[in-house]
């Protein structure tokens, strides 16, 4: 009687680690691109809403020459939509500051400490 040799067909263990390894490691490179991409987003918004509120303090500072507008007062006279952005993506407020004709925009950005490489700033 001759007997028959039953081999499996399913996954070794040693493939099956491979295999985990494998799907793993895409899932944490696609994890690591997104929250790449989400960081630069973040980034380019608050520097486009750094530069919206330049370009009013700008207009309002053209028509009333005394001080420096707060966010609040470009608001208050209309030169601000009332829904735009008071922070950056990361929750820190925007100042705005004048200096002679010189108009800036900054925040501390993702580290939340002002004076740092990763601030916001916009200047006119």
């Amino acid at each position: 009687m001759t007997r028959r040799r039953s081999g499996s067909r399913g996954v070794s263990p040693v493939g099956a680690a491979v295999l985990v390894l494998v799907l793993g490691g895409g899932a944490s490179c696609l994890w690591w691109a997104q929250s790449a991409n989400a960081a630069r987003d973040d980034e380019a918004q608050s520097h486009a809403d750094a530069e919206q509120i330049a370009q009013t303090a700008a207009s309002f500072h053209a028509e009333h020459s005394e001080g420096c507008p707060t966010i609040s007062q470009l608001k208050e006279a209309g030169f601000l939509s009332q829904n735009a952005r008071e922070d950056d993506a990361w929750g820190n407020r925007y100042r705005v500051r004048c200096e002679d004709e010189q108009i800036s925009v900054s925040s501390a950005g993702q580290d939340h400490r002002a004076g740092t490489p990763d601030d916001v700033r916009v200047t006119r």
